[in-house]
C-alpha cells in the first residue's frame, strides 16, 4: 500500500477522533464558504435565463458528486493524513506531489485563507468603525491568528468550532430558502434592473459561469486531508462525502431558486450582494442584516476548515522526506501537527500583509491551479487499479471507470474555462507551478532517499 512513510523515532502519531458528524461537517464547511453569497450573481451575468443558471449549478453538483465518489475510494484505501498529496505521490511520484504541496502552501490555501479573512473584516466594517483598531487588515490578521491558535490547540477544539460554524450557516441558508417558500406568492414580480446586461455567446457564457460554480462546489477534499484522524475511515469517509455533497446541492439549488424567484435573472446579474438583496426584499433591512451575519459566519467557517485540514498536507510531505522535518512534529500535549498549522497560519498573515488589495488576483487563479491537482488526484485511481489490483478497497468508486473519467474530464474543462475567462490570473497560477518544479529540481538530490 502506498502511504506516507513514518519516522520510527517519532514520539507521537495523529489520533483518530473524527466521527461521522464531524467528518460530514468538514465536507460541508469546506464547500460552503462565502461563495454561495456572491457567485450566483456572477453566474447570472453570463447566462441568458434562470433555467440555464440552475442547469449550470446542477452540472456543478454532478461534478462534485463524481469527485466525491472517486475520492471516497482513495480515502478509504489510503486513509492517511495529507489526502491528495498521498495519492499524487503514490501514482505520479515525488515531483508531482511536491509541486501540489507547494501550490497549496504558496497560493491556494494561504491565499484563500487570507482573502476570506479580509472579506470577513470587510463585513465587520459594515457594523463597526474599524479605523480606531487599525482597519480591516488588523481584524483579518486577528481572525487568522485566533483560528490558527484554535486548531493548534487540538483537533477536537477545531472540529467543535467547525461544527458550530457549519450548523449556523446551514440554519441561515435554510431560513432564507424557507422564508422565500412561505412568502412565495407575496414577493411580487422581480423589479426591473436599471440596465439589461450584455451577454456573451452561450458557449463563452457557460465557460465563464462554470468557474464560479466550481469555486463554490470545491472543497470536499478537505476530509481526505484529515483521513488519518477519522474513526473507521473505510466506512465513514464514503458516507461523509456522499452525505456532505447531498446537503450542499440541496442548499445550493434551493438558494438559487430563492434568488431567481425574488430577484429574477436580471436582478441577480445586477446585484452586488445577491443574498442580502434577496433578504431585504423579503424582510426589509433586518433580513439584510441577518443574511450579512450569516455570510460572516460562513466565511469564518471556510477560514477555519482551511487552517484545520490543509496543514496535514505539509505533515505528510515531511513524513515522506519531501519537506522540512519540523513540519512532521506532533505536539506532545495537543496531538496536532502544530508546526504545520503555525506555518500555514503565519504565511497566510504574511501574504495578507504583503499582497492586501492583490489577493483577489491570487484567488482568481485558484480554480486554474486547484483543478489541475483535483484532476491529477482523481486520475491516480486508474493508476492504483492497475499497479495495486489486489490492495484492499473497502469502497470502490461507483460507476468506475466512467464516473472518475467524467471527473477528470470536468477538471480539464475547469482549467480551460479559467484560462479563457481569466487569462492573467491563470498565467500567474501556471508560473507558480513552474516555480514549484524548479524548487524541486534544485533540492531533489537532498530528497533522493525518499524516492
Amino acid at each position: 500500500m502506498i502511504a506516507a512513510e513514518h519516522d520510527p523515532t517519532a514520539p507521537r502519531t495523529l489520533h483518530r477522533e473524527l466521527g461521522l458528524l464531524s467528518a460530514t461537517m468538514i465536507v460541508v464547511g469546506g464547500i460552503i464558504g462565502g461563495g454561495i453569497f456572491f457567485t450566483p450573481a456572477q453566474v447570472a451575468q453570463t447566462l441568458p435565463t434562470g433555467a440555464w443558471v440552475l442547469a449550470i449549478w446542477v452540472a456543478g453538483g454532478f461534478v462534485a458528486l463524481a469527485g466525491a465518489l472517486t475520492f471516497a475510494e482513495l480515502g478509504a484505501m489510503l486513509p492517511d493524513a495529507g489526502g491528495p498529496f498521498v495519492y499524487i505521490r503514490g501514482a505520479f511520484g515525488n515531483a508531482a506531489a511536491f509541486v501540489y504541496g507547494w501550490m497549496i502552501l504558496s497560493t491556494i490555501a494561504s491565499g484563500a485563507a487570507a482573502a476570506v479573512a479580509l472579506a470577513f473584516a470587510n463585513y465587520v466594517g459594515r457594523f463597526f468603525e474599524l479605523a480606531p483598531v487599525g482597519g480591516t487588515t488588523v481584524v483579518a490578521v486577528a481572525v487568522l491568528l485566533i483560528l490558527t491558535a484554535t486548531n493548534y490547540r487540538g483537533l477536537k477544539l477545531g472540529a467543535a468550532v467547525q461544527n458550530t460554524l457549519v450548523m449556523s450557516k446551514l440554519v441561515a441558508l435554510a431560513a432564507l430558502v424557507l422564508g422565500v417558500l412561505v412568502l412565495w406568492g407575496r414577493t411580487g414580480a422581480p423589479a426591473a434592473p436599471p440596465a439589461t446586461p450584455v451577454l456573451p455567446p452561450l458557449a463563452a457564457g457557460l465557460a465563464a459561469a462554470f468557474v464560479p460554480v466550481l469555486f463554490s462546489v470545491g472543497g470536499w477534499e478537505n476530509l481526505n486531508m484529515v483521513a488519518g484522524e477519522v474513526r473507521d475511515p473505510a466506512r465513514l469517509i464514503p458516507r461523509a462525502l456522499a452525505l456532505g455533497i447531498a446537503i450542499i446541492m440541496v442548499c445550493y439549488l434551493g438558494v438559487n431558486v430563492a434568488y431567481l424567484h425574488v430577484l429574477g435573472r436580471d436582478g441577480m446579474a445586477a446585484s452586488t450582494s445577491v443574498a442580502a438583496d434577496t433578504a431585504i426584499r423579503m424582510a426589509g433591512s433586518l433580513g439584510g442584516t441577518l443574511i450579512t451575519i450569516a455570510a460572516m459566519v460562513s466565511i469564518l467557517g471556510l477560514v477555519n476548515v482551511v487552517l484545520l485540514a490543509t496543514p496535514r498536507i505539509f505533515y505528510a510531505m515531511s513524513r515522506a522526506g519531501l519537506f522540512f522535518p519540523a513540519a512532521a512534529r506532533i505536539h506532545p500535549r495537543f496531538g496536532t501537527p502544530h508546526i504545520s498549522i503555525a506555518m500555514l497560519g503565519l504565511w497566510s498573515v504574511a501574504l495578507l500583509l504583503l499582497a492586501q488589495s492583490r489577493l483577489d488576483w491570487l484567488l482568481s487563479g485558484e480554480v486554474f491551479a486547484d483543478w489541475i491537482f483535483f484532476g491529477l488526484s482523481a486520475a491516480s485511481v486508474f493508476v492504483f487499479r492497475r499497479t495495486m489490483p489486489d490492495a484492499p478497497r473497502p469502497y470502490r468508486a461507483w460507476g468506475y471507470p466512467l464516473v472518475p473519467l467524467f471527473f477528470v474530464a470536468a477538471s480539464v474543462v475547469a482549467v480551460l474555462s479559467a484560462l479563457v475567462s481569466a487569462p492573467i490570473p491563470s498565467a500567474f497560477g501556471a508560473a507558480s507551478v513552474v516555480v514549484g518544479v524548479s524548487i524541486y529540481a534544485l533540492f531533489a538530490a537532498r530528497w533522493k532517499h525518499a524516492q
